[in-house]
């Protein structure tokens, strides 16, 4: 049978340890907080370029326009604008994309073979990915 100093001591141990499960740092409460003013309204993001028809040698400058429910984002954690040759797989680049304002993210390259490339953009915001994709033509 249990003595009554072993079962208080019993039940004060269980209730310190339910009592402190409870408790948190205010990080954690922090980091809970922020997660639940998050919208999850997906972001959408305008991929395009100008010129809308590439030149070789002439400067193509892309752009990533990012909106969360019709607002703009500029905060977006990564913007990555990747470029691959439909002619040869291995013609690849990635272009780190710089915000501009007003939820534009810019990247300029130039183009040293004409044909057609699949242009993608990466954009990591708001605890969303988005990676639409458009074919771009560069002419000589």
């Amino acid at each position: 049978m249990i003595k009554p100093k072993q079962l208080s001591a019993a039940l004060f141990i269980v209730a310190a340890v339910s009592l402190g499960g409870c408790s948190a740092s205010s990080t954690e409460h922090e980091h809970m907080h922020a997660a639940a003013n998050i919208s999850m309204e997906p972001i959408k993001v305008e991929l395009g370029w100008s010129p809308e028809q590439g030149r070789v040698n002439e400067p193509v400058l892309f752009q990533a326009v990012v909106t969360q429910a019709g607002e703009p984002v500029d905060d977006a954690r990564e913007v990555l604008f990747e470029i691959v040759s439909n002619n040869d797989a291995t013609v690849k680049l990635e272009l780190k994309g710089t915000a501009a304002g007003n939820g534009v993210y810019e990247a300029e390259t130039v183009f040293e073979q004409e044909g057609g490339y699949s242009v993608t953009s990466h954009v990591t915001a708001r605890t969303q990915h988005s990676m639409p994709s458009r074919e771009l033509t560069v002419v000589p």
